[in-house]
């Protein structure tokens, strides 16, 4: 954001994030590698401050930052915020000097990047730099550290199961990671297997034990895991409590009243104190009278 000098007739002066523009439309000020140095460090001390400013409910923080004029976060990318994302004219500027640029810089960006655009829920900022990490980053001159191989592996196995609902390619995805980079995951083996056979309980429970960046992605999928779960539980019985039910369903009893899963998932569902009727058993038709 400008700011202006106190008591100052001058021009606000200008924020050094905003300043500057994208490659592609003739900016240069980032093809120097001490230029991009300096503009990503402001990113990344900006966004500690945001974090540490919002801390006590980041993820609703992050999640609410602006986008563009379109409301589908899934299919438009995030417009400016530069206290809080890494600038698209960062990775633009990189890739344009990707033969000088030094392949650790460029492997740090693109994995802040990655992280702070799932916790943000934006996927145009984060898909293709998974994408772009593993096939062109990480190499046999500069491989990636391990941990952060299966880090990336196990949020695009993810996003193709929970987002796209491919699960093809996440299947696929994991057995290529399997060959080439030795990747092994239960909590991801669990999730996949949750999704193909409609176990919420597995689903919930991996949600839970999770990272916040993982649990970020696996949110893709919770609503249909929800009416999943509701789905199976009506047509499996006539009524049940009503804590069972919005705990066992939604996975997250705390943040979820009945009243709440109603309103959400348009239930037609009667609630009788602690009970809800699900369906009523039809009446029995009364004995035949004997002759």
């Amino acid at each position: 954001m400008s700011k202006r000098v106190p008591g100052s007739r001058l021009r606000p002066v200008a924020d050094f994030l905003e300043t500057v523009g994208f490659v592609s439309k003739g900016d240069k000020k980032l093809l120097d590698h001490a230029a991009q140095k300096e503009y990503f460090d402001t990113i990344v001390e900006r966004y500690m401050k945001f974090c540490a400013h919002h801390s006590k409910d980041l993820d609703a923080a992050l999640t609410s930052l602006p986008t563009s004029s379109s409301n589908d976060v899934t299919s438009n990318p995030a417009a400016a915020q530069p206290s809080t994302k890494s600038n698209p004219a960062l990775r633009e500027a990189i890739l344009a000097t990707s033969v000088t640029t030094p392949a650790i810089f460029s492997q740090r960006v693109h994995v802040f990047s990655i992280r702070l655009s799932i916790r943000a829920q934006h996927p145009p900022s984060y898909f293709p730099s998974l994408r772009y990490s593993l096939d062109r980053l990480h190499s046999k001159a500069h491989p990636l550290p391990d941990c952060e191989v299966k880090e990336i592996v196990s949020y695009l196995i993810l996003d193709y199961a929970c987002r796209q609902n491919d699960m093809v390619s996440a299947f696929e995805w994991r057995a290529r990671a399997r060959k080439e980079y030795g990747f092994q995951s239960q909590t991801i083996d669990n999730v996949l297997a949750a999704l193909m056979h409609d176990n919420w309980v597995v689903f919930w429970q991996a949600h839970k034990s999770v990272d916040s960046y993982v649990r970020a992605v696996m949110n893709w999928a919770v609503g249909r895991v929800r009416r999943q779960a509701l789905k199976a539980v009506g047509s499996a019985y006539l009524n049940v409590h009503v804590s069972w039910i919005v705990g066992g369903c939604t996975g997250d009893e705390e943040s979820w009243t009945w009243e709440k899963l109603v309103e959400a998932e348009k239930l037609g569902w009667e609630k009788e104190g602690d009970k809800v009727i699900i369906r009523r058993p039809k009446p029995r038709p009364p004995p035949m009278p004997r002759a």
